[in-house]
């Protein structure tokens, strides 16, 4: 039979280091969010010279 405290801080450990890769992961998407939104200006930018030209 397993120790309830040893399942316990197992559950609490992996829960601490699902905390930290979501924190990641959220830094990450906020960075992308930030380069798809210059790509988008460069796009846009690209495409009117493109007509314009």
């Amino acid at each position: 039979m397993k120790d309830i405290y040893e399942v316990l801080r197992k559950k609490q450990a992996e829960q601490a280091q699902l905390g930290k890769q979501i924190e990641a992961l959220q830094t990450a998407a906020e960075q992308l969010r930030s380069v798809a939104h210059l790509l988008n200006e460069e796009e846009a930018h690209g495409e009117g010279a493109a007509i314009g030209g």
